[in-house]
């Protein structure tokens, strides 16, 4: 499927249009590919400063955008667009190092992945290999949450997006053919117009929709595309100067600042896609930020990125969730450095000498190759969950356990409806801040570490009224009155109104202390009006370095059951014993989950016969808060009793 020369070009005219839409080689794309991979690794390596690393996609999908629209331009202008020679080019670039990721990943599921999520990984594999996983994940995934970590494939949703553009785009250019730029113009500009009012709209309706799938996605890549289409202004020195660092600003501020609350893509992904699209623009005349961005080691960084992409989310998962390598700064620069020498030799050994040792083969032979590859996948697919029981047998109990990964704990805490889940997430003031006026009232305020009490409360409602103001993130404390981040209203709608209005027999103030710790919260504690409401502040949880349920199967399996307790988190007990002292200077009851749970750094890991105290790695389960609220419970009545 080629389009024949266009006859009324000469051959100065071809030079042009090929020197324009595809130029030479240019260091300072694979410099900016290098600032687009590295974000992206250090955000998913946990490395402080890089919150807002996921942005490094976003960047991706510009350049991408950017060159492959630049080379189909100009096949098209010049009479040499094909169609299947363009499928021939993405199967000999993409192919070769997914396939070795897919395949080396898969046997690491085989080994490190639990029952429950055999079934999940070889679904996401099956549509890996068909480039449909941002449907699978969009279905079954959130990208930032902990069930991501046992999603060793998760990071294939960008590719799968990238890959569905390039089914339609090819056709659309050549569709509209050399004759009609401005009609080119037009609709791309459309496109991605329409594609990011889309994304704006569908943002506050269905988050994950808009995260990974095409249609909320292709503003992106139509950025890039809009460069390579329209020829950016002449500008002076200073202004291409000027707006070179103007768009690494940008791109910083979205890495530095962003986090996994930020609403995302929507408007938040414009400064890092903007920032990319100024670096292209201005890349071309060597401004500063252009020569920074060409040497040698970002440069290398860039020419490795694809593979360093690939290789280092799989990574990262079965080290945390197989070797169970706790965080720390010698292990994290440990598996850096791992993950930069796999990709290099991913890249020196899988990418190179496939793409330039197949040059030779027929178009056809190359694209049989490629459905082949694609099918050998599904077929693996298939087989996988089989041969993970043939190669790796657990038992009932071990199943039983690590089926808790799969446990919904937002339900069990009342998502959407007493617990705020999320920037999108919703809260219902009438269900949950409403007492029947017959009974004493329990007041739960705090984070999801307040939530997972709910299921251990919930059994006492014969005896009391038990109200919940929960939201991921937000620390139990006073928050200033004018706030307008959702949960902080949220905690203050019990803490600022109601119990001004109406004081509960009880206040039970719990959080996630250790991630989220606040100096408000003693100040909170000395308010007269939180003190008449009778405070009770409840200690950290035990936290472990990957979910409890994982920990106590691969316990069983290796016969080491000190495996569990190595990766109990040291910081709870730091954290428990700074909130002792707040709690005996402000004179409020507390209560040490640690003293409840832990002797010695040991702590309880069971609710009942194979049934985990935790879901996740620092969340009760429905039986682990039943038990945990049981020993409470005598505390808390003790304190309804206690003068204010």
């Amino acid at each position: 499927m080629a389009d024949a020369a266009d006859p009324m070009l000469t051959a100065a005219q071809r030079e042009r249009i090929e020197a324009r839409t595809h130029p030479a080689y240019r260091a300072d794309i694979d410099g900016l590919r290098a600032v687009a991979v590295v974000p992206v690794v250090l955000y998913h390596a946990g490395v402080r400063g890089f919150s807002g690393g996921f942005v490094g996609v976003d960047i991706f999908f510009v350049i991408s955008g950017f060159l492959i629209t630049g080379i189909l331009v100009r096949d098209v202008a010049i009479g040499r667009h094909s169609i299947l020679e363009f499928y021939r080019r993405r199967i000999l670039r993409i192919f070769p190092a997914l396939i070795a990721v897919m395949v080396a990943t898969t046997i690491g599921a085989w080994y490190f992945l639990l029952p429950s999520e055999m079934g999940r990984y070889a679904t996401s594999l099956g549509a890996a290999a068909v480039f449909v996983s941002n449907v699978q994940f969009y279905l079954s995934t959130d990208y930032f949450n902990l069930g991501a970590l046992s999603q060793p494939l998760l990071h294939t949703w960008s590719l799968a997006v990238e890959e569905q553009w390039y089914v339609l785009w090819p056709l659309i250019i050549a569709a509209i053919g050399p004759r009609r730029p401005r009609s080119m113009l037009g609709l791309t500009i459309a496109l991605t117009v329409g594609s990011l009012l889309f994304s704006l709209w569908l943002l506050p309706r269905d988050p994950a929709a808009t995260f990974y799938l095409l249609p909320t996605r292709a503003w992106e890549l139509g950025l890039g595309a809009l460069l390579a289409i329209a020829a950016p202004p002449q500008l002076p020195r200073w202004a291409r100067e000027s707006l070179g660092l103007v768009g690494l600003a940008l791109i910083a501020f979205a890495v530095k600042t962003y986090t996994h609350d930020t609403p995302f893509p929507g408007l938040a992904a414009v400064p890092p896609c903007l920032g990319a699209t100024l670096l292209l623009m201005t890349g071309r005349d060597n401004t500063l930020v252009a020569r920074a961005l060409s040497i040698a080691p970002l440069r290398f960084i860039g020419l490795i990125s694809y593979s360093m992409y690939l290789w280092h989310w799989p990574i990262l998962v079965f080290a945390a969730t197989g070797v169970f390598l706790t965080k720390g700064f010698g292990a994290t620069v440990m598996l850096l450095l791992i993950i930069l020498a796999v990709s290099t030799l991913s890249w020196r050994f899988v990418e190179r000498p496939f793409r330039s040792g197949l040059s030779g083969w027929r178009t056809s032979r190359v694209l049989a190759g490629g459905g082949a590859a694609i099918a050998a996948m599904v077929a693996l697919a298939v087989a996988t969950p089989m041969i993970a029981r043939t190669l790796v047998p657990y038992t009932q109990t071990e199943r039983r356990i690590a089926g808790f990964l799969n446990y919904d704990g937002d339900a069990a805490y009342r998502r959407d409806t007493c617990f705020k889940v999320g920037a999108r997430g919703h809260y219902d003031p009438r269900a949950c801040l409403t007492a029947s006026g017959k009974r004493p009232v329990i007041l739960l305020v705090g984070d999801s570490h307040a939530a997972d009490l709910w299921p251990g409360l919930a059994p006492y409602r014969d005896r009391f009224d038990i109200l919940q103001a929960t939201a991921t993130g937000c620390t139990a404390r006073l928050y200033p009155v004018d706030t307008t981040n959702g949960c902080e209203r949220i905690v203050n709608l019990a803490l600022r109104d109601y119990i001004r209005r109406s004081p509960p027999a009880a206040l039970i103030l719990s959080s996630r202390w250790i991630a989220r710790w606040s100096g408000g919260l003693e100040a909170t504690l000395r308010d007269p009006v939180v003190r008449a409401a009778h405070p009770v502040l409840i200690g950290p949880n035990p936290e472990y370095s990957t979910g409890l349920p994982r920990l106590l199967v691969d316990a069983s399996r290796r016969g080491d059951p000190a495996l569990v307790q190595r990766a109990l988190m040291p910081d709870p007990f730091v954290q428990d014993r700074a909130l002792r002292r707040i709690a005996a200077r402000t004179g409020t009851p507390y209560i040490s989950l640690v003293d409840l749970l832990c002797r010695k750094q040991v702590c309880t890991t069971f609710a009942g016969p194979a049934t985990p105290l935790l879901w996740d790695d620092h969340h009760f389960s429905g039986a682990g808060s039943r038990v945990v609220v049981e020993a409470m419970m005598p505390r808390i009545v003790a304190a309804m009793a206690t003068p204010r």
